[in-house]
């Protein structure tokens, strides 16, 4: 299982979308447009698929800024 990853286009910091999800399914997804909590700038980001990055795990360091920054799902999942 992984994370999709997005840019904030206000910071140009990447965050979570906190949906997770195996490779298989992500290179599966269309077009859709979702939206996601950004906690640099504190707004919600529309995004799409093609626009997201797959990874893993999210790096330590994004753990410690989010919970800092106090995003409304600091204490969910990635």
């Amino acid at each position: 299982m992984g994370v999709l990853l997005v840019l904030c286009p206000t910071t140009g910091r990447e965050f979570s979308t906190g949906i997770q999800l195996d490779e298989v399914t992500f290179r599966m997804l269309t077009g859709t447009l979702s939206t996601a909590y950004c906690p640099y700038c504190r707004a919600d980001h529309r995004w799409t698929p093609r626009e997201a990055r797959f990874v893993e795990s999210i790096p330590a360091a994004q753990w410690v800024e989010r919970f800092q920054s106090g995003g409304p799902d600091q204490d969910a999942e990635p």
